[in-house]
């Protein structure tokens, strides 16, 4: 089990950044992600994988003015 955002969310071997992602339907362009306070950089979404019991945090960006 990990938790994302705050909410628990099922956990497998190899979970990747990109597929907690796919799961929670972010579709928002501009993510920040971190795992249990690193910060994952946007290009290694598909390879990061994910520890069971992690902390991720999926933050909305805004832009515009």
């Amino acid at each position: 089990m990990i938790r994302v955002n705050g909410e628990p969310l099922s956990w497998h071997p190899g979970k990747t950044v990109e597929d907690v992602i796919r799961e929670k339907n972010y579709r928002f362009p501009l993510l920040i992600v971190r795992i249990n306070g690193r910060l994952v950089p946007r290009e290694d979404y598909g390879k990061t994988e994910i520890p069971d019991g992690a902390e991720v945090d999926v933050i909305h960006l805004m832009s515009g003015g």
